[in-house]
């Protein structure tokens, strides 16, 4: 009696929670879209002196007035990184030269674009002239956010251009430009793993560590394509409508989401996460310990740690600025100095247990326990309908069968 109580409580200590993650990141949404738009004109202020008036021509294209001479011109673009859209702030002179260039907001992880600004890519294109495509090296091992970055450069340029030279270089670009073969692979691989998890043959258990291998080279050594919190903060926040520079993480992410909601199943985990497949690749070397965490507290931190993430992020408008995977050192060996300790815990750690970053820190696993308890949920509470409309339609026999039943009581 005492255990179903406590059972009870723990639900309804649930049911509190999810409802209070949806309004805290409905909230979230909210205040950050309120604030955004005056610490980026804030911004856009710090790239003039102080005796100078920024003065609004059209919607990306302003003024630097001094007294009443135009001193120079401002241009706001945008591009399309990893993480999906980013702006850019480019001050030009009367000549169409770059003067400064600024990065407004950008979306992709942090490491990332630390490095594109400590390899000085943002200083390369000073000087350069706007009568043509500006242009510089991309950075290695941070191309996609370099790219955005120079598209973005480009874009700001194109308004300035119109005013000073009266012609434009600006290609008309889609979302989905970006949209490619490696995107179609997950979609592929995600099936062929549908179809193993399903499968009964004999080669099974081979079948599935040959998808894994491949998993590990395709979306994690060569791409560093996986899913992560910041993944989850681009698809609620829908910051992927005006484009990603990699779709692949989000086209896994969409997938393993709907065959969850199918079938309370979480395959990317199981068979494609190169995350996972790396510990358990270790935990094979030594035949490491499968333990349960069984403390609430194993449940629940995860649970916290990506609230606070999405959170931030969705505030922000920023979900790779609070990621916390170390997915970067792992494959990339780009990120900071804790990430880089973190990973080192991990490996060591899957020597001894048997995934231990799947049942501590993993958002994904965070994801689908909420995903699951609200189906769950919903299930229950439609269920006492359904029980009525059944007991109601048996209620209901047919008038041949009634006659039938009082013939039989007269008999």
């Amino acid at each position: 009696m005492a255990r179903k109580s406590k059972r009870k409580s723990n639900q309804v200590i649930e049911k509190i929670a999810s409802v209070m993650s949806l309004f805290i990141l409905i909230a979230a949404w909210w205040f950050g879209g309120i604030q955004i738009s005056d610490r980026q004109f804030t911004m856009l202020e710090s790239l003039i002196e102080e005796n100078q008036q920024l003065v609004k021509i059209e919607e990306n294209l302003f003024q630097i007035i001094e007294g009443e001479e135009i001193k120079s011109w401002l241009g706001i673009g945008t591009g399309i990184g990893y993480g999906g859209e980013l702006n850019i702030a480019l001050k030009l002179d009367n000549k169409g030269t770059v003067q400064q260039a600024s990065i407004l907001s950008i979306k992709d992880t942090s490491s990332y674009v630390n490095k594109v600004i400590e390899n000085g890519l943002v200083n390369k294109i000073l000087g350069e002239t706007s009568r043509k495509q500006i242009q510089a090296d991309g950075i290695s091992g941070a191309t996609l956010s370099s790219n955005g970055i120079l598209q973005g450069v480009n874009e700001a340029a194109e308004p300035v251009r119109q005013q000073l030279f009266n012609y434009q270089l600006k290609e008309q670009t889609s979302p989905l430009d970006t949209v490619g073969f490696l995107d179609l692979l997950a979609v592929v691989m995600f099936f062929l793993a549908v179809f193993i998890s399903r499968s009964g043959s004999i080669h099974k258990v081979k079948i599935q560590w040959t998808l894994m291998i491949a998993s590990l080279g395709i979306f994690g050594f060569y791409s560093a394509s996986l899913i992560s919190s910041s993944t989850m903060g681009i698809l609620i926040s829908g910051s992927w409508r005006s484009g990603l520079g990699n779709y692949t993480a989000f086209v896994l992410l969409v997938l393993s989401l709907g065959y969850i909601l199918l079938f309370n199943k979480n395959l990317y985990c199981q068979m494609l996460c190169p995350m996972g497949i790396t510990q358990q690749c270790l935990s094979k070397l030594t035949n490491s310990k499968t333990i349960s965490l069984k403390h609430k507290a194993f449940q629940w931190f995860p649970r916290f740690l990506l609230l606070a993430t999405l959170a931030c992020g969705l505030y922000f408008r920023n979900p790779s600025a609070f990621s916390y995977e170390p997915f970067g050192i792992m494959f990339g060996m780009v990120g900071s100095l804790y990430l880089f300790i973190l990973t080192l815990l991990v490996l060591i750690t899957s020597l001894l247990v048997h995934r231990p970053w799947c049942k501590t820190l993993c958002p994904i696993t965070a994801m689908t326990d909420y995903i699951v308890f609200l189906k769950d949920w919903y299930k229950q509470a439609t269920k006492p309908n359904k029980k009525k409309k059944r007991m109601a339609t048996g209620n209901k026999q047919p008038a041949a069968a009634q006659s039938i039943s009082v013939k039989i009581e007269e008999a």
